[in-house]
């Protein structure tokens, strides 16, 4: 499911930190926020809020970090979600 206009331009709009940069390529790949919320164990509303200029707690760190990666590196949000269920150990 693509973005919505606003929460796209809320994003381009955020400070610059980890959980915007996660919106800012989550959004270019169109990998939706039900995935990230699954794959780091957060609520969506704790996505929305990274992905807004939120602060990305000490604990979700290393995970947004390591999807970052996966996501930079994927070219589809289909491959990323791949290679995130691998990384996570998660069922697709």
């Amino acid at each position: 499911m693509p973005y919505s206009i606003d929460t796209i331009h809320r994003i381009r709009k955020g400070p610059r930190n980890l959980g915007n940069t996660l919106g800012r390529i989550a959004v270019d790949l169109d990998f939706s926020v039900q995935r990230i919320a699954k794959a780091t164990n957060a609520t969506r509303q704790t996505v929305y809020n990274w992905m807004s200029g939120g602060e990305v707690m000490g604990a979700y760190r290393p995970v947004v970090e390591r999807l970052i990666n996966i996501l930079q590196q994927a070219q589809t949000a289909d491959k990323a979600w791949e290679a995130a269920c691998q990384e996570f150990n998660l069922r697709a």
